[in-house]
């Protein structure tokens, strides 16, 4: 576009795509990239564009776009591109380009649980996994390198700890890295920088007041609308904690201006209420407000039926606390979400079966119960969420500060418990976050060598890919080829099958002898060096 666009935005190619129009399906971004050939990643990860210009944009990215324009940035001045088109946009009068991370560096969840997968089934891991390959293919962009004297690289998201934390920031060459909510500092940081003002290489922004969350112009992937932000239940590895308590947004003028966004202009046909706990919002302390929370699904129920009876909405987030508190309010928001016998996910934080953990890290997790109840609220939680239809995506972390053997086996007590219910079981590396992160890091290998943490991973994602497989439907419902839906669904049953009997064949034995690393520190660095020279 002539000379260049002055503020150029995009995100890691994975997680810039709307992978086929299933954003769920976009898990296998986090695969090691001798698993994904450049035809597989070319078309997988395609992201749709108008020459060069995002149709679609991670939520989040466009909340910064919409922040900027807010602010008083000219729109000529900005754009969300792809960044397979970076060339397009990239000129002389380029001064900032402002990358969403997901995954930088493949230290997230999602790689963690991969290389487990794949680990426990004996298969190769050789690599980094393919989200960061698709952000490290930004910084070797070459008319990038061309034009890098004039251009400050600012990159921000919910995965800046991984740069920051590991000093990777300085050694790939990024400018600025952001950390917390854009709304609230992040557009007078870009005009500093636009302006030639000296900027911290790290700066954090705190909870942006609600007066100050803009309205996104660029449809979002996966139909995602944000009803609320932050949680208030005070976990001290969390991200959302940082935000403060829970902050509601209204429907009138702005929940209902995103909905109608991302299906005029992004052809949406399902909406995501995204929330970190859906069935909190209005509330102003832990106890839910289920008037509040049944209008805000009546009205955008009434909203998107308007378009056509094959519009729906979906939500994301609970915890089981708030459900076993409300199971009534439950029951009549299923009622429209999951009408006519639909099934959707929705996920849940477990976190732990571990009443002392749960007391040590994370107290306002059970509230208003009591940690020596949480198992029986965990469970009687998820039993009422699949008796309204939802299958849960639940996380339990391993390696928690301070954790001990007594813990895992709370944590055993638990999936036991879980067994008859539609819950997909992921186990996760502890990710340093939040207040904890500078104090203990997740070691992959190890975690799988010790015979009690190693068993409850294979019985863990024994549960969790068993269930996937029963609902892998719905993972590719949304995908907009009839033809590649029927094609992926296949290949994900027989690959899902092929993983699970080794699995059960795996034996603890194995687990003991088996010390490959996934990467020690000085392999992962050679294979983060050579990737950028």
């Amino acid at each position: 576009m002539g000379n260049g666009v002055k503020i150029i935005l995009t995100a890691e190619g994975a997680t810039a795509s709307e992978t086929l129009g299933s954003t769920v399906a976009g898990f296998i971004s986090a695969l090691p990239d001798n698993y994904m050939p450049p035809f597989i990643s070319n078309f997988y990860f395609k992201v749709e564009n108008k020459k060069g210009i995002a149709k679609k944009a991670p939520y989040g990215l466009s909340k910064v776009e919409a922040a900027l324009l807010d602010f008083g940035i000219p729109r000529e001045d900005i754009v969300i591109a792809s960044p397979y088109e970076l060339d397009r946009f990239i000129g002389d009068n380029t001064r900032i380009l402002g990358i969403y991370v997901m995954d930088p560096l493949g230290l997230s969840f999602g790689s963690g649980i991969t290389y487990w997968i794949l680990k426990l089934a004996n298969l190769p891991y050789k690599g980094i996994p393919y989200i960061s390959r698709s952000f490290l293919n930004i910084l070797i962009n070459k008319t990038l390198l061309k034009h890098r004297k004039h251009i400050k690289i600012l990159v921000g998201g919910p995965a800046t700890w991984q740069l920051t934390d590991t000093g990777y920031n300085k050694k790939l060459g990024i400018d600025v890295v952001y950390e917390g909510e854009f709304e609230s500092i992040g557009p007078k940081v870009v005009f500093d920088l636009i302006n030639g003002a000296n900027v911290p290489s790290i700066v954090y922004g705190g909870p942006a007041p609600l007066d100050k969350i803009p309205i996104i112009r660029t449809p979002a992937n996966g139909g995602l609308v944000e009803v609320t932000r932050g949680c208030g239940r005070g976990c001290s590895f969390c991200t959302p904690t940082l935000s403060g308590m829970i902050k509601s947004l209204p429907f009138e003028g702005h929940i209902e201006k995103e909905i109608k966004i991302n299906i005029e202009k992004g052809g949406s046909k399902d909406i995501t209420l995204h929330s970190e706990e859906f069935f909190r919002y209005g509330a102003k302390g832990i106890d839910p407000d289920p008037e509040k929370v049944l209008n805000l699904v009546k009205k955008s129920y009434k909203l998107v039926k308007s378009y056509g009876d094959d519009y729906t909405i979906s939500t994301d987030f609970t915890t089981a606390a708030v459900v076993l508190e409300s199971p009534k309010m439950v029951q009549e928001v299923g009622e429209y979400i999951n009408e006519g016998g639909r099934w959707t996910y929705i996920e849940m934080g477990i976190e732990t079966g571990s009443p002392r953990l749960l007391k040590k890290l994370m107290p306002g997790k059970v509230l208003p119960f009591k940690p020596e109840n949480y198992q029986e609220v965990v469970e009687q939680g998820i039993g009422i969420l699949n008796d309204n239809r939802w299958i849960v995506v639940g996380t339990i972390i391993l390696n928690l500060p301070g954790e001990k053997d007594d813990d895992i086996l709370k944590d055993l007590e638990l999936l036991d418990k879980l067994k008859k219910l539609r819950v997909i079981t992921f186990p996760l590396p502890f990710i340093p976050m939040g207040a904890l992160r500078h104090r203990d890091f997740t070691i992959l290998d190890k975690l799988l060598e010790n015979p009690l943490r190693g068993e409850f991973i294979r019985e863990a994602l024994i549960k969790a890919l068993s269930e996937s497989k029963r609902s892998l439907n719905l993972a590719v419902d949304k995908m907009y080829n009839p033809i590649i839906k029927s094609l992926i669904l296949n290949i994900g049953n027989y690959i899902m099958d092929f993983v699970i009997n080794r699995y059960k064949n795996y034996s603890t034995t194995y687990i003991e002898k088996t010390r490959e690393m996934i990467e020690n520190e000085e392999t992962f660095n050679k294979n983060l060096i050579e990737s950028i020279t």
